[in-house]
């Protein structure tokens, strides 16, 4: 089974013409102002999903700043979720810091949402206001049993859009105050399993964490993920961040990383099946 934990899905209007969508909202425009910046929606998606082999996706959308923006593209994944049952699980995305992020949280959790995610904010790291934040829609979801999905990345390297201003305690303190909660950390967890390696206080706070593969090949040396492998052991996901990169990009990074036949499959499907209960 391959199940892919990070896909970007748009309604149809939105993938048609962006340019209205812009307007008022930040992290949008940060990475798809670029008209060359790829959109997709679900026709798209699941002629891919076929090609591929991949038989369930966990899509979601932007941190959306704006409410009525959040609510109608979430809305949208519902009724995709509930068109292709068993195939297309949505998640809610918006910017965790806007006062009414936790009640359409909740809202979208009560409709049969299949959890939160991708959790964004570009402008700034994980202050501790937005941790608590964080930590409030962690438990909102162990409350409900389902999955919070947030963005983290690495601190160093080249400048990227999206990349924020992030540190690696800021990354671990996350973990810390969401304790029991089925986290996935997009992006490798910018480099924490890394770290979970060598320092037993990191390993210990990720009982409940595991990691997406979004974005790796352009982020971390194949070889990262075997060293964090060899540590941590199952605890490692496929995210394509689709329509950013397809699977078989994954595939191969997974093989230059010289991973186990058994591993690869348990990066591709296994241990997310498990972790979602899927």
């Amino acid at each position: 089974m391959i199940i892919d934990t990070h896909i970007h899905l748009s309604p149809p209007d939105l993938v048609a013409n962006r340019t209205p969508y812009l307007a008022g909202e930040k992290g949008l425009s940060i990475l798809y102002s670029d008209p060359k910046s790829p959109l997709t929606s679900s026709a798209a998606l699941l002629a891919d999903m076929d090609a591929a082999g991949v038989d369930k996706a966990l899509v979601m959308g932007f941190p959306w700043t704006l409410e009525d923006n959040a609510k109608r593209h979430n809305d949208w994944l519902l009724a995709e979720g509930q068109k292709y049952p068993g195939r297309l699980y949505p998640l809610a995305a918006f910017d965790p810091r806007e006062p009414w992020a936790y009640k359409h949280a909740e809202s979208f959790l009560k409709a049969g949402g299949f959890g939160l995610g991708e959790l964004c904010v570009y402008d700034e790291g994980l202050t501790p206001s937005l941790l608590d934040k964080l930590a409030a829609l962690g438990q909102l979801c162990l409350n409900f049993n389902k999955p919070m999905l947030v963005h983290v990345n690495e601190p160093i390297g080249h400048q990227y859009p999206g990349k924020a201003p992030m540190e690696i305690s800021q990354i671990h303190a996350l973990t810390r105050g969401c304790p029991g909660v089925k986290l996935i950390l997009a992006h490798f967890g910018g480099g924490l399993p890394l770290l979970a390696t060598i320092k037993k206080q990191v390993k210990e706070y990720l009982a409940t964490t595991i990691f997406d593969t979004a974005a790796m090949p352009f982020l971390f040396q194949p070889q990262a993920l075997a060293m964090a492998y060899d540590i941590l052991g199952d605890r490692f996901c496929l995210g394509t961040d689709y329509p950013l990169l397809k699977t078989a990009r994954y595939q191969k990074y997974f093989l230059d990383a010289g991973l186990s036949q058994e591993a690869i499959q348990g990066v591709l499907g296994e241990t997310a099946k498990k972790f979602l209960e899927l």
